[in-house]
């Protein structure tokens, strides 16, 4: 009875040796895949700073149109060919060449937009042409006239596409109704508005 008393806890230290080498056995095994499958994790997606739009430097602008509508002429730029009575206004029963261009919308007051950057150089209120907006860059000068509201005021940096105004009427050109009168110069020189739209500031010689 001694010897098989001795004998079977022989035996039940033996399974308790083997099952706690197996339990250990499991939770190595366990640990070792859990430790594992963390490393094979992909990692967390880094989100770049979206870049800044970059300004486009004033050398490549494009001089735009003063409005935004689907505008008509109205009025053509008087190029100083005898004859063009066109381009020409009966005004106190003279005729005098158009320095600029005249634009219509139907009877609509449209919107009147900056063609360029620039700083506010003057705005008056002339009893012949009604109100005006020049706007400067460098020596190249776009004067808007015959606005019937102003929206902005002297000294004012506008940029390009900037809403200056409404177009209105003046005693001028009165047959013409609402209408824009604009004028281009470039160093004191008038240039006809037709001939600088889309091109750079420094296209223009």
């Amino acid at each position: 009875m001694i010897m098989y008393s001795y004998t079977n806890k022989r035996k039940l230290s033996k399974k308790k040796v083997f099952l706690s080498l197996t339990c250990l056995f499991v939770a190595g095994v366990a640990y070792f895949t859990y430790d594992y499958m963390n490393k094979q994790k992909p990692a967390a997606p880094v989100f770049k700073e979206e870049l800044p739009v970059l300004a486009l430097p004033d050398s490549a602008k494009k001089i735009g149109l003063p409005f935004t509508v689907q505008a008509t002429t109205a009025l053509d730029f008087f190029d100083g060919k005898q004859g063009d009575i066109e381009s020409m206004t009966l005004f106190e029963g003279v005729y005098r060449g158009n320095q600029g261009m005249d634009y219509t919308f139907g009877e609509e007051a449209f919107e009147v937009v900056s063609c360029y950057d620039g700083k506010v150089s003057e705005v008056k209120d002339d009893p012949i042409f009604g109100q005006s907006v020049s706007v400067a860059y460098d020596d190249v000068v776009f004067t808007y006239q015959s606005l019937s509201e102003v929206l902005v005021k002297n000294g004012d940096e506008i940029k390009s596409g900037e809403v200056i105004g409404k177009a209105g009427k003046n005693i001028y050109n009165k047959e013409l109704g609402n209408h824009l009168h604009i004028v281009v110069t470039k160093g004191g020189q008038i240039r006809d508005p037709e001939s600088v739209y889309g091109k750079t500031i420094e296209e223009l010689k």
